[in-house]
C-alpha cells in the first residue's frame, strides 16, 4: 500500500490584486512542481493564501489520512495561512518545500518587485515558517532547492515519499507471530502496545494448526501449477528432487499464503520448537523456501519469532526493494572484513542468481529437518538496519551502511556474505554493538541511510547511523 501525500502550495493574498498574473505564474510554477510527485497517491490542495483556505486545506488532509504533507512556498507568505493547516495534522510530519523556479535571478531583467517575488525566488518566507512551526511544537524538515534540474531536490522528494510508504506499510495490516520468540533470547522481547503506538502495527499470535487446517482444505489444480510455476521462478530444483517432496512444499506454501491473506499480514514472525513429526514435518521441512518466497512478496518472515526485526525487514523492503534476515558472524581481522548472515529463509531480491534447493538432515539449533535455502547476495553497497529499544522503552533504529564484496564465505546452507564496513572491522563492530541493537538486523542492497533518517522523523524516534 503506497502512502497518501498531501502537497499544497502557500502564498500571500496580498499580492494578487497588487501585481497582475503572479498567483497563475506562481501555480504554474507549482504544477511543475507537482509532476515530481507522479504516479504517487497525491492529495493537492492548491493555492493556500489565508487562514480560511488554510483551515480547509487542513481538514481534507485530516479527511484524506495522509501520511505526510509538503507546503511549497511558492513566494513571501505569512505564517498564518500555515498554521490552520498544521493544527488539523495532528503528528503529521510536514516538509517545507523551499523551492525556487530557477537557480539564480537574472538580475539584470529583475527590476521590479512582481519580478522578484511573481518568480518564485524567495526564501524571505521560510524562517517565519520554521519559527512559529518550533513554537507549535510540530515535527517538519526543510527541503530547498530549484524546480528543473535539481537532482539533488529530486532525490530528497523521493526519499520522503519512499519513508512515507514505509510507513503505510507498517500501518496497514498485522505482524504474525507463529509460535514463540526464541527461548533466552531476551532482546527479543516486545511490549505490543508500544508496538502498535510506535509504528501502528497489530501484533497477531498465531499457531502452527493454523497452516495445517488450511492444507487440510485443499487445493484447486490450478492453484497448485501457478504456485509450482513461482517456486522454479525462485529456485533451481535439484534433478533428484521427489514430486511428493515438491507437492507438499507447495501445499504448504499455498497454506501459508491463504493464512497471511486471511489475517493481513505484512510480516509472519515464526519459531518452532519441538521435534516435528506427521503434519507438522510437512509444514517444518517446507518452511524455509516457503517463507523465503513469503519475504520475496514483501511478507518479512524472520525465524526465531523476532518482531522487532520483521519491521526492520518490513522497512528495509520497502525502502531498498530487499530485505534478508542476517547477523554479524565471524570477524576476519586479515581482510578486515566481517561474514554476515542468518539460517533459514531469505530474500530472493538479495542476489542476482536462484539459490539451489537442498535437503538438509538437521537444522541447526533448531528442531526438524528439511529445505535449506542458502542465497548468495549481489556484491555492492548495501544497508543494515536494526529496530531495537533503550532502557525507557522508546524503540529507535540503528544503521549502517557499507559494501558486500566478492571472497569465499561459509557453505553451510545459511545465506551469508562478507561485509566490509567503512570505518573498518574493529571499530564497527565495536561502535555498532555498543549501540544495543538486537543481535538480528535486516541488510537490503543499496545505500538507504538518508531515507532511514527521513523514517526516523516521521515515525519520531532516534536514528543511530555507526
Amino acid at each position: 500500500m503506497s502512502a497518501k501525500i498531501g502537497i499544497f502550495a502557500i502564498g500571500l493574498e496580498a499580492y494578487w490584486p497588487q501585481f497582475s498574473g503572479m498567483k497563475e505564474r506562481l501555480m504554474e510554477h507549482h504544477q511543475r512542481l507537482l509532476e515530481k510527485f507522479s504516479p504517487r497517491d497525491v492529495v493537492a490542495a492548491g493555492m493556500v493564501d489565508n487562514p480560511a483556505r488554510a483551515r480547509e486545506a487542513g481538514l481534507r488532509f485530516q479527511a484524506e489520512d495522509v501520511d505526510i504533507i509538503f507546503c511549497h512556498l511558492t513566494t513571501y507568505a505569512s505564517s498564518e495561512a500555515l498554521l490552520p493547516v498544521v493544527r488539523a495534522l495532528g503528528n503529521v510530519t510536514l516538509v517545507l518545500l523551499n523551492v525556487q523556479s530557477v537557480p539564480a535571478l537574472a538580475l539584470d531583467r529583475t527590476l521590479t518587485i512582481d519580478d522578484w517575488l511573481g518568480k518564485g525566488c524567495t526564501c524571505a518566507g521560510l524562517p517565519e515558517m520554521t519559527a512559529v512551526l518550533r513554537r507549535f511544537e510540530h515535527p517538519f524538515a526543510v527541503v530547498s532547492g530549484y524546480l528543473e534540474g535539481d537532482t539533488i531536490l529530486d532525490e530528497k522528494i523521493s526519499q520522503w515519499c519512499d519513508a512515507a510508504n514505509a510507513c503505510r506499510r507498517l500501518k496497514s495490516g498485522n505482524i504474525g507471530i507463529l509460535g514463540r520468540p526464541y527461548p533466552g533470547m531476551m532482546d527479543l522481547n516486545v511490549d505490543e502496545t508500544q508496538i502498535f503506538r510506535t509504528f501502528g502495527s497489530y501484533v497477531k499470535h498465531l499457531n502452527w494448526e493454523d497452516i495445517a487446517a488450511n492444507i487440510a482444505h485443499g487445493f484447486s489444480q490450478d492453484d497448485i501449477e501457478r504456485a509450482g510455476r513461482e517456486v522454479k521462478e525462485v529456485f533451481r530444483l535439484p534433478e533428484d528432487l521427489d514430486e511428493q517432496h515438491l507437492t507438499s512444499m507447495i501445499e504448504v506454501y499455498l497454506a501459508t499464503r491463504r493464512l497471511v491473506d486471511e489475517h493481513r499480514l505484512i510480516a509472519l514472525s515464526n519459531h518452532f520448537e519441538v521435534q516435528p513429526s506427521g503434519y507438522m514435518h510437512q509444514i517444518i521441512s517446507a518452511s524455509n523456501p516457503v517463507f523465503s518466497m513469503l519475504t520475496r512478496q514483501g511478507i518479512a518472515c524472520p525465524v526465531e519469532a523476532d518482531v522487532k526485526t520483521a519491521i526492520a525487514l518490513t522497512l528495509m523492503k520497502s525502502l531498498a526493494g530487499s530485505a534478508t534476515l542476517t547477523e554479524l558472524y565471524s570477524m576476519d581481522f586479515n581482510q578486515d572484513l566481517c561474514i554476515v548472515g542468518h539460517s533459514g529463509a531469505g530474500d530472493p531480491d538479495i542476489a542476482d542468481e536462484k539459490s539451489l534447493l537442498k535437503m538438509s538432515a538437521v537444522f541447526h539449533g533448531k528442531p526438524g529437518s528439511g529445505f535449506l535455502t542458502q542465497f548468495t547476495p549481489a556484491t555492492g553497497p548495501v544497508t543494515m538496519a536494526s529496530v531495537t529499544q533503550g532502557a525507557d522503552g522508546q524503540y529507535m533504529l540503528v544503521l549502517a551502511e557499507g559494501e558486500l564484496v566478492e571472497g569465499r564465505t561459509l557453505q553451510l546452507g545459511d545465506t551469508n556474505a562478507l561485509f566490509r564496513f567503512r570505518k573498518g572491522l574493529r571499530a564497527f563492530v565495536d561502535d555498532w554493538s555498543a549501540c544495543g541493537p538486537t543481535h538480528h538486523c535486516a541488510m537490503g542492497r543499496g545505500y538507504h541511510a538518508q531515507a532511514f533518517h527521513k523514517l526516523g522523523q516521521l515515525l519520531r524516534i532516534p536514528v543511530h547511523e555507526v
